[in-house]
């Protein structure tokens, strides 16, 4: 944890996705002290049938980053807007294109290794 999830439609290249992910894990380690064996990046592919905004297709992608708890306000503001602007740098869509939503978990919750994780860092 964090965990980004990148539902996005098929196609994009590998070398984009790994431009993406390597970003974003250095943008998580910046901005919310994220240690970096414990980051992910995840990307689920759909085709055109499967992906609908007011209920018609779209290539939308929506970017789901689940991260402990014990950040503030700001902090998970500027990771959401980070993530929205390194999805449409590495890819070319609009941010218009990209809605980015962030979960907090509580760490007493997080288990990696069979081993609860500590709380987050604060800031």
């Amino acid at each position: 944890m964090p965990i980004i999830v990148c539902e996005c439609k098929v196609g994009i290249e590998a070398g984009v996705k790994a431009r993406i992910a390597s970003e974003l894990t250095s943008a998580i380690r910046e901005i919310i002290l994220s240690p970096l064996d414990l980051i992910s990046v995840v990307f689920h592919e759909a085709t055109p049938d499967n992906l609908y905004r007011s209920g018609e297709p779209t290539s939308e992608t929506l970017i789901f980053c689940h991260i402990r708890d014990g950040r503030s306000d700001g902090a998970i503001l500027s990771l959401a807007k980070k993530v929205s602007s390194i999805w449409s740098a590495c890819t070319g869509a609009t941010e218009d294109e990209v809605e980015v939503l962030v979960t907090l978990y509580p760490a007493k919750y997080v288990v990696r290794g069979g081993e609860r994780l500590p709380e987050a860092p604060r800031v």
